[in-house]
């Protein structure tokens, strides 16, 4: 049995390829906190995945090219959209790098109360991770 595909379907495929892709390397970047400031590359993949994921149903693909080419049109659509809403503003009072840090206690991962004095005179680095969307 030959299993062939009309253009459609091989767009279909190409498009969720991209936005899986896409998806893929911006969590890989989030999870090592290295998005970059600016996401328009990202932007256009998303979207180019979207195109190549309407061209399939233009192209009339088969069902083979349009259920992957429906999962690129929401994942192409869903985190540009996800990423536009959540844009992260910096406050003008915000701490930056360098400067000492106010007192703070809260518990730790083992339920102790950690107190940020035990931390004077010595280099800290304080991460807090949000996922960016």
């Amino acid at each position: 049995m030959k299993l062939s595909m009309n253009r459609g379907t091989q767009l279909g495929l190409l498009a969720f390829v991209v936005a899986f892709g896409c998806t893929r390397v911006w969590f890989y970047q989030a999870e090592n906190v290295a998005l970059p400031e600016n996401r328009m590359l990202f932007l256009a993949v998303w979207l180019s995945a979207v195109a190549l994921g309407i061209a399939a149903f233009v192209k009339k693909a088969g069902w083979l090219g349009r259920i992957p080419a429906l999962l690129a049109i929401v994942m192409g659509l869903f985190f540009p959209f996800t990423v536009s809403i959540s844009e992260q503003v910096l406050p003008p009072d915000a701490i930056r790098v360098g400067e000492t840090i106010p007192s703070f206690s809260a518990p730790d991962d083992s339920g102790q109360v950690f107190d940020s004095a035990r931390l004077r005179g010595n280099p800290v680095l304080i991460k807090f991770f949000r996922a960016h969307w």
